[in-house]
């Protein structure tokens, strides 16, 4: 028995099977020789068979990486580790501790078990890239996800809609031309609804290199283009003025401009408004103007406009109909004014109507 336990201690002892590091740490790699063996070098080497990579010699030579831990000179010494610095993705591979026995040439005599040595890089923060211009609600979008820098290739993403996980269009990862690192790269898609106003998309990337996910996030409002709704009203603010308003609602993002345009012509352009911010997120704002009550022999069309991020998405108009009835007792000319909002159709089916009976019309349509 004790023949048999002095016959396994007998052997080069590499203590670790496998290490695992990371780009720029510095790596031990550990290696026992008995001192019973016959005399003879020590080498290290990476690899296996004719065209294994010499590593470390403990007789000397340029190995500017690489160190010995221990003292190799002193009598009776049985470590031969080493440190390697600076390690770097191509230091990946299987090590071996190899006791030489002094001949000429010197003869192998035996190997350790190896260490195989995982150099791990761990991938960037998740980036996410929306579409380039906002999108109106209903309307489906892509959104990608790159991360990229990571080592081996081996790695998941998941797409995620408030925490509840969608599916992808397609997912790639390549290895970069420059380097041993590899790029993963994703596409999904989500179809816009106001509900999602205040929903995010993450993208979650794991690698064996992580202790846990890294998360790229994005905002959906960011992306979304809400158009306002619009109306115009008007008050009469004395005999011959009223005050014509354009009220432009649930809109987003903030930047608006109105233009009032005067039967075609442009009046006036509100630039500098500001918009109040309702509990929803969305946004409302208003302008008015102050024209002159029509004359009898003219019509006017005033026109508010609304622009966002430079699309002209909404326009909303007040008509001014002018007619007159001649009354056979008063011999004057008598003027009604109706306030209502109405579509376009109705609005001119109902201002026939009245104007066929001689009655004098301004009406709102958009």
């Amino acid at each position: 028995m004790s023949y048999l336990l002095a016959g396994l201690m007998l052997k080069v002892q590499q203590a670790e099977l496998s290490q695992t590091v990371s780009p720029g740490e510095t790596l031990t790699l550990s290696c026992s020789v008995p001192d019973s063996f016959p005399k003879g070098p020590v080498l290290w080497f990476k690899g296996t068979g004719p065209n294994r990579q010499l590593i470390y010699s403990f007789r000397g030579g340029l190995f500017p990486r690489v160190k010995k831990t221990g003292n190799t000179t002193k009598a009776g010494n049985t470590d031969f580790s080493i440190r390697i610095s600076e390690i770097s993705l191509a230091d990946a591979g299987t090590y071996f501790c190899v006791k030489f026995k002094e001949g000429k040439p010197d003869i192998e005599y035996q190997s350790g078990q190896g260490t195989q040595v995982t150099v791990i890089a761990p991938p960037s923060l998740p980036v996410i890239i929306g579409p380039l211009e906002k999108a109106l609600i209903g309307q489906a979008v892509n959104f990608s996800c790159i991360s990229y820098g990571f080592f081996p290739e081996n790695i998941t993403l998941k797409w995620f809609k408030n925490g509840k996980e969608i599916s992808s269009l397609q997912t790639h990862v390549v290895k970069l031309k420059e380097s041993n690192v590899y790029k993963i790269s994703s596409t999904t898609e989500v179809v816009l609804s106001l509900q999602d106003f205040y929903a995010y998309i993450t993208c979650d990337v794991n690698h064996l290199s992580l202790h846990y996910p890294l998360q790229g996030t994005a905002d959906l409002s960011k992306t979304m283009l809400v158009p306002p709704t619009m109306s115009i009203f008007e008050h009469p603010v004395s005999k011959n003025k009223i005050n014509v308003t354009c009220k432009a609602k649930k809109f987003y993002p903030k930047g608006i401009w109105l233009t009032w345009l005067k039967n075609g012509n442009v009046s006036r352009i509100d630039k500098t408004l500001t918009p109040t911010k309702r509990r929803d997120g969305l946004y409302t704002v208003q302008s008015s103007i102050l024209v002159n009550k029509p004359h009898e022999i003219e019509d006017t069309v005033l026109t508010c406009q609304a622009e966002q991020d430079g699309q002209q998405e909404v326009t909303s108009k007040m008509t001014f109909l002018v007619s007159a009835h001649l009354d056979k007792h008063k011999k004057d000319f008598f003027y009604y004014s109706l306030s209502s909002y109405w579509f376009k159709s109705y609005a001119e089916q109902v201002s026939l109507e009245i104007i066929q009976k001689g009655i004098c019309l301004y009406s709102t349509y958009y």
